[in-house]
């Protein structure tokens, strides 16, 4: 998992400098046909599933209830995300995933691989379950 520009700055100005920022209010995971990169290019788009969103992974509880507290420098998804059935035209496959503080547009804040890639094809559902999204600061 790769931290952003954004989060990478913040998290230093915070940790050497004492500045404060204000920390997202709430978080949403995307979906990614390659890897974003530091600009989270190559999110899943409208034209190829038109009914794909960002999913909050506390489905609308607290922030803190999406993702399970930090130890041994990790973090994982606490509740199961659910991407209703695929409504496009072909087969998507979704390799990296990616963490933003806002449903659309945003910050990227961390990214990185599937564990493994899922194609994802007409009529299916992309399920990440409890604890499969395992982020991880190096």
């Amino acid at each position: 998992m790769a931290a952003s520009t954004y989060a990478a700055n913040k998290l230093l100005d915070l940790l050497l400098r004492g500045v404060a920022f204000v920390p997202p209010t709430r978080v949403y995971v995307s979906l990614h046909t390659a890897d974003p990169g530091n600009a989270g290019g190559n999110e899943i788009t409208l034209t190829a599933w038109p009914a794909y969103v960002r999913k909050d992974p506390a489905n609308g509880g607290a922030i803190g209830t999406g993702f399970s507290v930090a130890a041994n420098k990790a973090s994982n998804n606490l509740q199961e995300m659910l991407w209703g059935a695929q409504d496009g035209a072909a087969p998507i496959t979704a390799t990296h995933f990616a963490i933003w503080d806002a449903l659309t547009n945003g910050n990227l804040l961390v990214y990185g691989p599937l564990t493994v890639s899922k194609i994802v094809g007409p009529t299916d559902e992309l399920v990440i379950h409890s604890p499969e999204l395992k982020i991880t600061v190096q």
